[in-house]
């Protein structure tokens, strides 16, 4: 790979912080709720804590990135890797999904490779796969 023509964008570490904060207290929230005997505290435990993991995660190094070079484009996302080549691609766009802006695409017309997710990607929002990147 050209390391002199590729580059990575990864996300923003003080708003993963900032979310893992934040989900850490929803959890300390959870367990005030079960020690005043309200049961719902165990499924702020249980989702919130599942948010403390995944938002720590993504403060390890080359967890998460998109990373673009002169042959295509990986998109990393929990240590699990997807390469599109350019030849696979065909439009780019900026969708909207509720107030979140995106980086979307479609597919060539030619690519026969995996679309997991697909159908569902275009009815909401009006291309196959999501790149991972937000729109500031």
């Amino acid at each position: 790979m050209d390391t002199e023509h590729t580059h990575v964008f990864r996300p923003s570490r003080t708003k993963v912080m900032g979310r893992l904060l934040l989900s850490a207290a929803f959890v300390a929230g959870g367990i005030f709720m079960v020690s005043a005997s309200q049961q719902m505290g165990w499924l702020a435990i249980a989702f919130f804590g599942l948010g403390v993991v995944v938002f720590a995660l993504q403060l390890l190094p080359n967890c998460n990135y998109v990373r673009v070079g002169p042959d295509g484009f990986t998109v990393r996302s929990l240590f699990r890797s997807h390469s599109c080549r350019w030849s696979d691609v065909g439009a780019f766009k900026v969708a909207q999904l509720a107030r979140l802006q995106m980086v979307v695409f479609s597919f060539a017309n030619h690519y026969r490779g995996p679309r997991r997710l697909s159908r569902i990607n275009a009815q909401l929002v009006g291309a196959e796969a999501p790149l991972r990147l937000r729109v500031p």
